[in-house]
């Protein structure tokens, strides 16, 4: 595992899916769309904490203005790789760990 990429703590009997990793995402993007982007990120979090199961979504305008860039170590994806969406739909997309 890179440098860039911490286990915070290691999951039960072996089972790497369940390590807690910390790794970061640098991001350039237009700035207003950064508050509702955000915002997902802290309802993303509130839910899983609160246990509540809800899709959370953000609207993306790739016509329009909404053309972010995301650096991120690629050893994140290991040892499985990036992943297809659970669910495709009319261009929308759904993934699903769980």
């Amino acid at each position: 595992m890179s440098k860039d990429v911490k286990i915070v703590q290691t999951g039960y009997k072996d089972d790497r899916e369940q390590d807690i990793i910390e790794f970061n995402v640098k991001v350039q993007m237009k700035r207003r769309w950064v508050p509702h982007f955000l915002s997902m990120l802290k309802t993303m979090q509130s839910y899983g904490a609160g246990g509540v199961s809800r899709a959370v979504a953000l609207y993306v305008d790739g016509d329009g203005d909404f053309h972010p860039r995301f650096e991120f170590n690629e050893d994140v994806l290991l040892p499985n790789g990036e992943v297809e969406p659970d669910m495709e739909f009319d261009g929308n997309v759904k993934y699903d760990a769980g």
